[in-house]
């Protein structure tokens, strides 16, 4: 069972011993690379390659994992971190961490959720006018010298219309917030069950809660997704709900890929259920160049970047840097998402 040292080895004090940490890719920015290499002794790998990750654990002894997506962190990579007390994420989703496999070996796992979250809810609103606003298009039939392009399509104004959102995290409150007040939109969220601190920060914002999906695709312009992945929510956008979107609607993605069903959405786009889409993640990451969407004109697409906004970038992975080595250090930080399976199994004070 692999427990957090009792006692720190690392201070911040030339010459003292520092944890063994294994980075896998490159941090999103160099201050937190720079902060990291400053606080441990580092082994970072260019790729994710799961027999070289467990050939490296099994000849070295690794206290801590860093690792960003497309990397994984597997029960095969887990049965052997003998020595490893600690993994951290690159943000705040973690379904590609085996949480529940980890917390069984008594390994702290943690995520460094809301620092991103002011970013992301400003990419889903720029999706969003893209996609209302074609400005993809747009661009590219100006740029050919299609100025007579205004006096063939018509684009599609935010104020008045209604927007879904799917979750109710810090992401999605300040997606509403920038919608609400700032567009005068009316915005509805799917909650799994209304709670007084919930309904008092719907009020807050000026938005309706709702426990029914159904509602939500049917009678919003605008479907907004900021769900978690778990194997609840794997899938479960399909063509069930796409049939309920009005025809002019539209669906932003800036959670995760795995939520929705790729296939049923690439239909659906295809058959004009509703007019387009933006998406920022997908199911596999990074897309096949050939992937479906990229030959729809009626989807905007970006890399994964909602979260990547300069501050962002730097705030989070200098604090992923530090947490990871705090939790090495046995303090016990919000930031672990096992917390308090730990707690009460394991070793961490309360």
């Amino acid at each position: 069972m692999a427990k957090i040292a009792q006692e720190p080895r690392f201070k911040d004090v030339a010459g003292m011993k520092k944890y063994h940490i294994l980075q896998i890719f490159s941090m999103i920015h160099p201050d937190g690379e720079h902060v990291l290499n400053e606080l441990a002794t580092v082994k970072k790998l260019p790729e994710f390659n799961e027999p070289k990750i467990i050939d490296y654990l099994k000849n070295h002894k690794v206290d801590g994992i860093i690792l960003r997506s497309p990397a994984k962190i597997t029960r095969e990579i887990l049965d052997h971190c003998q020595n490893v007390k600690a993994i951290s994420g690159a943000g705040t989703g973690l379904d590609n961490i085996d949480v529940e496999y980890a917390t069984k070996k008594g390994i702290a796992i943690l995520h460094a959720p809301n620092i991103n979250s002011q970013a992301t809810a400003e990419h889903t609103v720029a999706l969003l006018l893209a996609v209302m606003k074609k400005i993809p298009m747009l661009n590219q039939e100006t740029r050919a010298g299609n100025f007579a392009i205004r006096n063939q399509t018509y684009t599609t104004e935010l104020h008045g219309k209604t927007v879904g959102l799917l979750g109710f995290g810090l992401v999605a409150q300040k997606t509403a917030k920038i919608l609400v007040h700032g567009f005068g939109m009316k915005a509805l969220a799917y909650v799994r069950r209304i709670t007084d601190e919930k309904q008092q920060i719907a009020d807050l914002y000026g938005l309706e809660l709702t426990t029914s999906l159904e509602r939500v695709f049917s009678e919003s312009d605008a479907v907004s997704l900021h769900l978690p992945l778990t194997r609840e929510t794997e899938k479960l956008i399909d063509y069930t709900l796409f049939k309920r979107m009005k025809k002019t609607a539209v669906l932003i993605n800036t959670a995760r890929g795995g939520l929705v069903n790729e296939v049923d959405l690439e239909v659906s786009l295809k058959n004009c259920l509703f007019a387009g889409a933006g998406i920022d993640v997908f199911t596999v990451e990074p897309p096949p160049k050939d992937h479906p969407f990229f030959q729809l004109k009626n989807v905007v697409v970006s890399p994964h970047m909602g979260g990547i906004s300069s501050r962002a970038a730097r705030d989070s992975t200098v604090v992923i840097a530090k947490n990871l080595i705090r939790a090495l250090n046995n303090e016990n930080i919000p930031e672990i998402v096992n917390k308090q399976v730990l707690i009460d199994k394991f070793y961490l004070p309360k």
